[in-house]
């Protein structure tokens, strides 16, 4: 039961940095639209940075739900520590 919980919980996770990626990618095809006809700027690199970094976080977190699915053991806790740093803008 408890392996079903944390992947229970870690498909959650997955969802919500999927999620955040895909907001910031909208958000960054947006603004190369709005640009493109010539009202607007284009996106910023610090913006492009930050969507790979969500979507990073993404894979990571998928990578985690796959060893869960697979019964494999949890990664060691550096790689864990720095999936879980917060996100900062």
């Amino acid at each position: 039961m408890e392996h079903d919980e944390a992947l229970l919980d870690n498909l959650a996770a997955l969802r919500a940095a999927h999620d955040k990626a895909s907001r910031q990618l909208a958000d960054i095809t947006a603004l190369a639209a709005s640009a493109l006809k010539g009202r607007g700027t284009l996106p910023s690199l610090v913006q492009l940075q930050n969507y790979a970094q969500a979507l990073s976080q993404a894979q990571r977190q998928a990578a985690h739900c796959e060893d869960l699915m697979l019964g494999r053991p949890a990664p060691a806790t550096s790689g864990k520590a720095a999936g879980s740093r917060p996100y900062v803008h």
